[in-house]
């Protein structure tokens, strides 16, 4: 399997199939190497918002001619604070974590420390993989985004459900995505997520674990391996030593 494949499923959060620029500054820092971020990240879909806030317009502002349907429609920007409220709003309808609102500590990435024989990719920049590269084709990846309040809505099955889409554009075929475990939790304060899943492209069998960090920026930190390989343990304890650096 190419490794800019594995690479760009958790690019991620083409979970989501919104992909954007995202920031410039900051770099990745782990014990063994150092790498600068990618350009890949993910945001709100204003689409969404939008819908949520247009319950509260009113339905007979306009008319809309016929003619004038037939124009292309040009969607309009939400301004930050009315995507913020409505987001908090959401979360809190939900039930759902919104302290990663109260959170403005500024915070410079992530470190963590990589299992022995791990180096950094020259081929994809905030990856890591094995001296041994391709046979042993497990990896680490990083990367960091711009802060996205609504990740937090995120589910299992929308998680499930917008990676199978990126798969679908990634492989140009139907893979079945398994999602063994979904878990909210926190580090160092900070909303997150630890999500364990696997799926089979061909005869290659690939298993992720991946953690994402809700902080003033978002940070996704994700182990893959193969089947031929079983890093699991040597992952787990790389993710105990994650921390958020200030």
């Amino acid at each position: 399997m190419n490794i800019r494949k594995t690479a760009a499923l958790f690019l991620l959060l083409g979970m989501f199939g919104m992909m954007s620029g995202c920031g410039e500054e900051e770099a990745v820092h782990t014990t063994a190497a150092g790498a600068d971020q990618t350009e890949a990240g993910v945001e709100l879909s204003e689409s969404a918002v939008a819908e949520e806030h247009s319950e509260e317009a009113d339905a007979g502002d306009a008319v809309i001619s016929e003619e004038d349907s037939e124009l292309p429609v040009e969607e309009l920007p939400i301004e930050e604070p009315l995507k913020s409220q409505l987001t908090v709003e959401l979360l809190e309808e939900n039930e759902l974590d919104v302290s990663v609102v109260e959170n403005t500590r500024v915070t410079k990435g992530c470190t963590f420390d990589l299992p022995e024989g791990f180096e950094a990719s020259e081929d994809v920049e905030g990856m890591y993989v094995t001296g041994r590269y391709p046979i042993d084709a497990s990896s680490i990846y990083y990367v960091q985004m711009d802060q996205d309040m609504a990740l937090q809505l995120m589910t299992k099955e929308s998680f499930k459900e917008h990676t199978q889409d990126t798969f679908r554009e990634l492989y140009g075929e139907e893979v079945e995505l398994v999602v063994d475990s979904f878990e909210q939790m926190k580090m160092q304060g900070y909303p997150a997520f630890q999500i364990l899943c696997h799926y089979q492209v061909e005869d290659v069998k690939v298993t992720q674990l991946a953690y994402i960090i809700n902080a003033d920026k978002s940070y996704v930190i994700t182990y893959s391996q193969t089947s031929d390989y079983d890093r699991m343990e040597e992952y787990e304890a790389s993710a105990d030593s994650i921390r958020v650096a200030y």
